[in-house]
Protein backbone atom coordinates (compact mmCIF):
# COMPACT_ATOMS: atom_id res chain seq x y z
CA UNK A 1 0.00 0.00 0.00
CA UNK A 2 1.20 3.31 -0.78
CA UNK A 3 1.49 5.76 2.02
CA UNK A 4 -0.63 9.18 1.48
CA UNK A 5 2.66 11.54 2.18
CA UNK A 6 3.77 9.58 -1.09
CA UNK A 7 0.54 10.58 -3.22
CA UNK A 8 0.55 13.94 -1.64
CA UNK A 9 4.19 14.05 -3.21
CA UNK A 10 3.22 13.36 -6.33
CA UNK A 11 0.23 15.50 -6.88
CA UNK A 12 2.51 18.65 -5.92
CA UNK A 13 5.20 17.70 -8.21
CA UNK A 14 2.42 16.95 -11.11
CA UNK A 15 0.36 19.71 -10.02
CA UNK A 16 3.76 22.46 -10.07
CA UNK A 17 4.76 21.77 -13.91
CA UNK A 18 4.78 24.32 -16.10
CA UNK A 19 2.73 24.37 -19.72
CA UNK A 20 0.27 21.78 -17.97
CA UNK A 21 -3.25 22.29 -17.25
CA UNK A 22 -5.95 19.39 -15.39
CA UNK A 23 -8.61 20.01 -12.97
CA UNK A 24 -7.32 19.18 -9.49
CA UNK A 25 -9.82 16.37 -8.49
CA UNK A 26 -8.75 14.82 -11.92
CA UNK A 27 -5.47 14.82 -10.93
CA UNK A 28 -6.03 13.69 -7.30
CA UNK A 29 -8.25 10.74 -8.88
CA UNK A 30 -5.46 9.82 -11.01
CA UNK A 31 -2.59 9.39 -8.91
CA UNK A 32 -5.25 7.51 -6.13
CA UNK A 33 -5.24 5.11 -9.22
CA UNK A 34 -1.84 4.84 -9.93
CA UNK A 35 -0.96 4.26 -6.62
CA UNK A 36 -4.02 1.34 -6.42
CA UNK A 37 -2.63 -0.17 -9.22
CA UNK A 38 1.49 0.07 -8.90
CA UNK A 39 0.87 -0.52 -4.93
CA UNK A 40 4.42 -1.18 -4.15
CA UNK A 41 6.56 2.62 -3.24
CA UNK A 42 9.43 1.69 -4.93
CA UNK A 43 7.35 0.63 -8.36
CA UNK A 44 5.13 3.57 -8.58
CA UNK A 45 7.81 6.07 -7.56
CA UNK A 46 9.07 4.79 -10.96
CA UNK A 47 5.73 5.13 -12.84
CA UNK A 48 5.00 8.68 -11.31
CA UNK A 49 8.53 9.31 -12.51
CA UNK A 50 7.33 8.35 -16.34
CA UNK A 51 4.39 10.38 -15.85
CA UNK A 52 6.19 13.82 -15.12
CA UNK A 53 8.60 12.85 -18.55
CA UNK A 54 5.25 11.90 -20.50
CA UNK A 55 3.98 15.48 -19.27
CA UNK A 56 7.18 16.84 -20.32
CA UNK A 57 7.43 15.44 -23.61
CA UNK A 58 4.14 16.47 -24.80
CA UNK A 59 4.44 20.23 -23.59
CA UNK A 60 7.84 20.24 -26.06
CA UNK A 61 6.06 17.83 -28.73
CA UNK A 62 2.75 18.38 -28.43
CA UNK A 63 1.47 16.34 -31.69
CA UNK A 64 2.85 13.17 -30.07
CA UNK A 65 -0.41 11.69 -29.75
CA UNK A 66 -2.66 10.18 -31.82
CA UNK A 67 -6.13 12.02 -32.39
CA UNK A 68 -8.87 10.38 -30.62
CA UNK A 69 -12.45 10.01 -32.96
CA UNK A 70 -15.97 10.34 -31.82
CA UNK A 71 -17.02 11.90 -28.92
CA UNK A 72 -13.31 13.33 -27.87
CA UNK A 73 -12.81 14.66 -31.05
CA UNK A 74 -10.23 17.23 -30.80
CA UNK A 75 -8.03 15.02 -28.13
CA UNK A 76 -4.97 13.30 -28.58
CA UNK A 77 -4.15 9.63 -26.63
CA UNK A 78 -0.33 9.49 -25.53
CA UNK A 79 0.69 6.14 -24.91
CA UNK A 80 3.95 4.91 -22.97
CA UNK A 81 5.89 2.76 -20.44
CA UNK A 82 5.11 2.45 -16.77
CA UNK A 83 8.42 1.03 -16.50
CA UNK A 84 11.50 2.13 -19.11
CA UNK A 85 12.47 -1.50 -19.80
CA UNK A 86 13.21 -2.98 -23.47
CA UNK A 87 10.25 -4.59 -24.37
CA UNK A 88 7.80 -3.53 -22.06
CA UNK A 89 4.40 -2.49 -23.23
CA UNK A 90 3.43 0.60 -23.51
CA UNK A 91 0.55 0.37 -20.91
CA UNK A 92 0.04 3.54 -19.66
CA UNK A 93 -2.14 6.18 -21.34
CA UNK A 94 -2.89 9.60 -21.14
CA UNK A 95 -5.41 12.04 -23.07
CA UNK A 96 -4.75 15.30 -23.51
CA UNK A 97 -5.50 18.43 -25.76
CA UNK A 98 -3.15 21.30 -27.23
CA UNK A 99 -5.06 24.97 -26.27
CA UNK A 100 -2.56 27.12 -27.91
CA UNK A 101 -0.93 27.88 -24.66
CA UNK A 102 -0.51 25.29 -22.48
CA UNK A 103 -1.87 21.13 -22.78
CA UNK A 104 -5.15 20.24 -20.71
CA UNK A 105 -5.32 16.94 -19.45
CA UNK A 106 -7.93 15.01 -19.40
CA UNK A 107 -6.06 12.53 -17.80
CA UNK A 108 -3.66 9.44 -17.36
CA UNK A 109 -3.39 6.20 -16.00
CA UNK A 110 -2.95 2.34 -16.62
CA UNK A 111 -4.65 1.27 -19.89
CA UNK A 112 -6.65 -1.75 -18.45
CA UNK A 113 -5.97 -1.42 -14.42
CA UNK A 114 -7.81 -0.82 -12.71
CA UNK A 115 -10.64 -0.60 -15.21
CA UNK A 116 -10.61 0.60 -19.11
CA UNK A 117 -8.77 3.53 -19.16
CA UNK A 118 -11.16 5.64 -21.66
CA UNK A 119 -14.23 4.19 -20.21
CA UNK A 120 -13.35 5.73 -17.20
CA UNK A 121 -12.84 9.06 -19.37
CA UNK A 122 -16.08 9.11 -20.56
CA UNK A 123 -17.78 11.90 -18.02
CA UNK A 124 -14.58 13.46 -18.20
CA UNK A 125 -14.05 16.99 -20.06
Amino acid sequence: MIDNNLIQFWISELAKLQGISMGADELVDDVVLTAYVFDDPKTFSIVMTNVVNAFQLIVQQPTIGQALVGGKSGWNSFHFQSKRTQKHDADMRMVYRHTGHTILIMGFGHRFLPNDFYQRLKNRE
